[in-house]
């Protein structure tokens, strides 16, 4: 069993947000499997379709102008497991290219011996997007 059968949370403007996630996810093997004028389903591989993110405009709008509560990083944060260290460097360069903003360029978290390997970003309304791989000790 899963732990979560979905996540869903907001953006300002569902165009921008469908872009950002649709150059950056297949990076993690991950990929938009439905979406509408109110938002879109993100999932991928043998997991599909459950769990999914379910990421969607206020109040169930395609989007709005106002400006998101708080700062960068005061909103959602979900870390997505990937399978190497490559996937996630190659994570980090298309979430950067197609406008996220850095949080944390890909490098060892905490001691290198501990072999967790991770980047952090922004998307463009602030949530926090991590993608981390964890090495199996020797």
């Amino acid at each position: 069993m899963s732990l979560f059968d979905h996540i869903g949370f907001t953006a300002r403007d569902i165009r921008r947000s469908l872009s950002f996630y649709e150059s950056c996810m297949p990076e993690l093997g991950l990929e938009v499997i439905a979406q509408s004028s109110r938002g879109f389903f993100i999932s991928g591989g043998e997991r599909a379709p459950v769990p999914f993110l379910w990421i969607h405009g206020r109040d169930g709008e395609s989007g709005s102008n106002k400006p998101a509560v708080g700062k960068p990083g005061d909103r959602l944060h979900l870390m997505f497991t990937a399978g190497s260290r490559e996937a996630v460097e190659a994570f980090y360069r298309a979430a950067v290219t197609a406008g996220g903003a850095d949080n944390g360029t890909p490098a060892y978290q905490g001691p290198e011996e501990m072999g967790y390997y991770a980047a952090l970003v922004f998307d463009p309304d602030g949530n926090t997007l991590e993608a981390g791989f964890r090495e199996r000790k020797r």
